[in-house]
């Protein structure tokens, strides 16, 4: 009999285990398990986000260093492409014009014939005809930072600075246009010239013409090219009367020709939006038509690239003196005269209506507080990633 005990001793232990392990332990265990997914699940979301992050930021000088290898294979800075916003109602000062004085359409292209080809003519901003569109400062009586819509200066209008193009890079730093526009097919172009155009556009197939590879390696610095690109709400950047709630692409889309649509080409960061590539020139000319750099306003630095509470501080007023330096002793934005700029991860640049920053942030309605909408600002350009150039 004591075998037979033994054996059902352990059978009644066996079964007590087998018991034991109750419905609220399998959902504790269940519970902490799934908890610690998350918490994986979220590191692993941060590092990845840390690691496109960097990534954006490498591209950003890829560019830039593209950018400086273009003015020394050229002679100048890649020209600023108008991106197809109204630069200004009513103000000819920023909307660029062809030679005899008459304004261009809205968009990049203006449609033309010649020789055997139907090619446009890249509508730009260049250095020289445009020279003041650089400045935003010209040392009128008032000395007041210049506006595309006219106006003094504040907080607020600050924002509205169109110096920049979303395509410019693509455009003459891979040569993504088509044959028609920059006369090679694929990547790739003829000469370019600082007006915007190239040379040889428009002359018979086969006639001889300089072929100018790409001075940007696309695969080497994981940088995207995207075609059809257009990012609705940078068209209300300068649009007060713009609906943000219910922005579309095809309201980008109409401010082109069918056959230009194909052209919206941008460099694409990790995050997908479209570097900006910003242009600026230094110096004001003062009473007596001489270029001067008194402060660092007369930098005429993108308030982008600038701390906006300092922008607040400031105020474009020039009484102060010594007036706050502006770049906060940042001696490579001091030298700048281009940069590229990327929107981070949050894919906000800072200079958006800030209606739209208010509900993309979750922040409360500044309710027009100066220094309480520069907070704002400042928060949405803290992933942004920069690089800069001479």
């Amino acid at each position: 009999m004591q075998p037979h005990q033994a054996n059902s001793k352990r059978s009644q232990w066996t079964s007590g285990q087998r018991h034991g392990f109750t419905l609220m332990e399998l959902m504790l265990t269940l519970a902490i398990i799934v908890t610690l997914l998350g918490f994986l699940a979220s590191a692993l979301g941060r590092a990845s986000e840390s690691a496109r992050q960097t990534a954006s930021q490498r591209s950003a000088e890829a560019i830039a260093t593209a950018v400086q290898q273009f003015r020394v294979e050229f002679g100048f800075l890649p020209p600023l492409v108008h991106d197809g916003e109204l630069v200004s109602v009513g103000n000819t000062d920023y909307i660029p014009v062809r030679p005899d004085g008459s304004p261009y359409p809205d968009g990049p292209i203006e449609h033309q014939t010649g020789g055997v080809y139907d090619f446009g003519t890249l509508v730009v901003w260049s250095k020289g005809y445009d020279f003041d569109f650089f400045r935003r400062r010209a040392g009128d009586a008032t000395d007041e930072v210049e506006l595309p819509a006219g106006g003094s200066w504040s907080i607020n209008s600050a924002w509205d600075d169109r110096r920049y193009s979303r395509y410019a890079l693509a455009y003459y730093l891979t040569g993504a246009l088509p044959r028609s526009v920059d006369g090679i097919s694929g990547q790739g172009m003829t000469r370019p010239l600082e007006n915007g155009g190239f040379a040889n556009v428009g002359y018979p197939i086969g006639s001889t013409r300089d072929r100018f590879e790409p001075t940007l390696d696309l695969d080497r610095n994981g940088i995207t090219v995207q075609t059809g690109y257009a990012r609705p709400i940078e068209l209300a950047e300068h649009d007060l009367a713009a609906p943000i709630d219910n922005l579309l692409a095809s309201q980008v889309y109409d401010l082109y020709a069918d056959e230009d649509l194909d052209r919206l080409v941008s460099l694409v960061d990790a995050f997908g939006t479209a570097f900006r590539y910003y242009r600026w020139e230094h110096g004001r000319y003062n009473e007596n038509r001489q270029l001067v750099i008194e402060s660092s306003l007369d930098l005429n630095i993108p308030p982008l690239l600038l701390d906006p509470e300092l922008l607040v501080e400031v105020m474009n007023d020039d009484s102060a003196n010594p007036l706050p330096d502006l770049t906060n002793g940042n001696l490579k934005l001091r030298q700048a005269r281009f940069a590229i700029v990327g929107a981070g991860a949050d894919r906000l640049f800072g200079t958006e209506p800030i209606e739209y920053l208010i509900t993309e942030l979750n922040q409360r309605d500044p309710q027009g507080d100066p220094l309480l909408i520069a907070q704002i600002r400042k928060l949405a350009m803290e992933d942004n990633v920069v690089a800069y150039g001479q």
